[in-house]
């Protein structure tokens, strides 16, 4: 019972990290939608998709989509930021080490010392410490591929 519902926790994790990523979803009818994936509702997995296009071209400000009607949904966009990722990254190249970091990985958030929090927004946080994870943020970026001022 307890691996089944590690796999559950897991599944509704992942959905939670596709929240605001453009997203191509199937439908058992044949239509496919592309948008900004808003909302997820984990009780009959309805998804809620803001500028929205259809397969005709035809553009819509909000599509709700009924969960029973979904065959795929794919990502359109990977994630830049991933908290694990860099935890990792910061352990390696900054010499922090992870017991000072606490990983959240359903909402892809990093804490460090529970002073200084990180998301894809960038770093929270004030001192030392947090001007030395904000270098390495921004580090971590470059390497991959993104340009940092």
């Amino acid at each position: 019972m307890a691996l089944a519902a590690e796999a559950s926790r897991r599944f509704t994790s992942k959905l939670n990290t596709l929240l605001d990523k453009k997203v191509i979803v199937r439908l058992s009818n044949g239509r496919t939608y592309k948008g900004r994936l808003s909302g997820i509702d984990m009780n009959s997995l309805s998804l809620l998709l803001e500028a929205a296009e259809d397969q005709d071209g035809s553009q819509w400000p909000t599509v709700v989509i009924y969960g029973t009607g979904i065959t795929e949904i794919l990502v359109e966009e990977e994630a830049v930021f991933v908290a694990r990722e860099f935890a990792d990254f910061l352990a390696r190249h900054g010499g922090i080490g992870w017991h000072l970091m606490r990983i959240y990985d359903d909402i892809n958030v990093l804490e460090v010392t529970k002073s200084v929090r990180v998301t894809k927004d960038g770093v929270e946080g004030s001192g030392p410490l947090a001007q030395k994870v904000y270098t390495l943020y921004k580090e971590y970026l470059r390497s991959k591929g993104i340009k940092t001022a």
